[in-house]
């Protein structure tokens, strides 16, 4: 890359940092909380749903593109579209506002088990969308009363507003790795390895085992030995510092919850399976190795 430009733009890349520091927020994100726990929280049914465990992906993420992708539409058509993009523009401007609902309580519900650094970050993310929406919204109503270029200004002065906000959001996702199956780059073993003995296992207690730098949780229930990554793919939480119940492992961070027998996610925000490994007995030593 040009030194020029890195120079340029070094103080937009030291931005989320700073914004990362600002313990002011602390504040803000807790009277956040304190409002969205009861609907929200880890362990209620909307979590779950809003956290996209049905549809096996983040929802938040698909959301941002329908407002994002109908208000950059509109502003293009401001300006190259003429006289007969007007109407269009107009109608995309209030597209993306009732979009906004459904994108802001997707992200609400991601970011209310964050803490510290990422917690931060995410207000400021949240503020930066709220701002633009405000002035895409005033945009709208310049527009119906026939105030057209405040409108288009209004809308072009919040489309780089939403742009700082996207990119306190990418930050999130993929320097803070928010969202992201956590498992994803796991190296599991292809050929089996000893875990643990026979006789270390209790009914329903599970331990951690390390198999070449990958921590795994070994467990037995009913009988049956199950092992599973030990990372939560929703945040990175312990599996083996969680309780078992009804053939299930349940994290004990933010309750997401997987099947013993298969890894599926069966409840709590986390909307990707956990890897799951064949386990065998040879003489009174556990094995396990990549299903």
């Amino acid at each position: 890359m040009n030194q020029g430009l890195r120079d340029a733009l070094r103080p937009l890349r030291e931005l989320p940092k700073m914004i990362e520091s600002i313990e002011g927020l602390d504040a803000a994100a807790g009277t956040m909380k304190k409002l969205a726990s009861p609907k929200l929280g880890p362990g209620t049914a909307l979590n779950e749903t809003l956290g996209g465990a049905d549809l096996g992906h983040p929802i938040h993420p698909l959301l941002t593109d329908v407002a994002i992708g109908a208000w950059t539409s509109a502003v293009m058509l401001d300006f190259v579209g003429g006289k007969r993009g007007r109407k269009a523009a107009d109608r995309l401007i209030a597209i993306g506002l009732a979009s906004a609902g459904p994108t802001v309580l997707t992200g609400l519900n991601d970011w209310i088990t964050l803490q510290g650094a990422e917690q931060r970050l995410g207000v400021a993310h949240a503020g930066a969308n709220a701002a633009a929406t405000a002035l895409y919204g005033l945009s709208w109503v310049s527009r119906k009363r026939g105030r057209r270029l405040r409108g288009k200004l209004l809308a072009l002065a919040a489309t780089g507003v939403a742009s700082g906000g996207a990119y306190l959001g990418g930050h999130l996702a993929y320097k803070r790795g928010i969202g992201v199956d956590h498992t994803a780059f796991m190296a599991l073993p292809s050929e089996w390895v000893e875990v643990a003995g026979d006789g270390d296992l209790t009914e329903g207690s599970p331990i951690c085992a390390d198999v070449k730098g990958t921590k795994v949780m070994v467990v037995r229930d009913h009988g049956s030995v199950y092992a599973l990554a030990d990372v939560c793919s929703h945040e990175g939480g312990p599996l083996h510092e969680g309780k078992i119940e009804a053939g299930c492992v349940v994290c004990p961070w933010h309750a997401s919850k997987f099947k013993l027998s298969d890894g599926s996610p069966v409840g709590g925000p986390s909307a990707y399976p956990q890897p799951t490994l064949d386990v065998r007995t040879v003489g009174g030593k556990i094995q396990v190795r990549k299903t």
